[in-house]
């Protein structure tokens, strides 16, 4: 049967992160936490996939949480520093779970960015480069998996790497 589940998540689920001009609407952590317990209460684990970034990061997409003509969480210094604080909410939501007797030992792992776009292939893996150590100082690899995803295509560019993070750190 079904084991695991992966929960996309935009950005505006952190209130550090969310600004009331972006137009989502707030408040979404309670029941992503009760969604967190049902899959306790049923043995499933969790990979929690930080889909959506400020900015977007990935052009006429809406899973971006909005369809733009420019992925400005790329070409937007403030958009990016902000995708890097929704990654560091993530890592405390995570920890927040797991200190909690109702959700503890369900997630699993997490995704940092959802289907970046290839164009911003440098960008990406200078975020990839910064977050990836970040998130393992908090949440080890004999625990919780990471995931990265890469658009290039054919994926030779990302390919290359990944080798050079002695097996993906």
């Amino acid at each position: 049967g079904v084991t695991h589940v992966r929960i996309p998540l935009g950005y505006w689920l952190f209130d550090a992160v969310y600004k009331e001009e972006d137009g989502f609407v707030a408040g979404g952590e309670v029941y992503l936490k009760r969604a967190i317990g049902w899959l306790k209460a049923r043995g499933m684990r969790a990979v929690l996939d930080l889909h959506a970034l400020p900015g977007g990061q990935a052009r006429r997409q809406s899973f971006t949480g909005r369809t733009t003509s420019e992925e400005r969480f790329f070409t937007d210094d403030a958009e990016f520093a902000r995708g890097k604080r929704a990654v560091q909410e993530l890592v405390k939501l995570v920890l927040k779970y797991e200190a909690d007797t109702k959700t503890s030992g369900v997630v699993a792992g997490v995704e940092l960015m959802n289907e970046p776009s290839y164009r911003h292939y440098d960008r990406t893996t200078e975020f990839y480069d910064e977050m990836v150590p970040l998130v393992r100082q908090s949440l080890p690899a004999e625990k919780y998996l990471v995931m990265l995803s890469f658009m290039d295509s054919p994926h030779s560019k990302s390919l290359n790497w990944l080798p050079g993070r002695g097996g993906g750190g």
